[in-house]
């Protein structure tokens, strides 16, 4: 995350231990969960909540293992942004289905983070602002 970098050294790390922190908290709350009690509406019914724990706390790994590799944080970041952004929709269409009445609470905050980590991913890719400055060529050359 480069474009972090201009501004603290040791933010780009903080970002991703926060979010692995997040992945792995989701992932042991499912650890011994049979079901989400229609809190979820197609998420649980597609792969049993054990399964999806696993996947969170991978998620979670992956985005601590990026710590030392750029590109692992750019895919684990995007691949963690993405389970969030389905979970959210999925509590999303619980309340709409009418299984879960404030189901869109939890998914409006679940699609938060997950544009929120969209944004985090895509600064990983950036290079930041030019360290000189921008002078604009004025002369009649162009």
């Amino acid at each position: 995350m480069r474009a972090f970098e201009p501004h603290h050294p040791k933010l780009r790390i903080a970002a991703l231990v926060i979010a692995a922190a997040g992945a792995v908290a989701r992932g042991m709350a499912y650890l011994d969960q049979p079901d989400t009690g229609r809190l979820t509406h197609f998420v649980d019914a597609v792969v049993p909540l054990h399964v999806w724990a696993i996947v969170w706390i991978a998620a979670g790994a992956c985005l601590v293992a990026g710590v030392w590799h750029r590109i692992v944080a750019r895919y684990a970041l995007s691949f963690t942004a993405m389970l969030w952004g389905v979970w959210g929709l999925s509590y999303m269409w619980a309340t709409i289905a009418g299984d879960a009445s404030r189901g869109w609470v939890t998914g409006s905050l679940m699609l938060t983070l997950a544009g929120t980590m969209i944004i985090i991913a895509a600064l990983a890719d950036t290079a930041g602002p030019p360290r000189e400055p921008v002078i604009l060529n004025r002369g009649g050359d162009g």
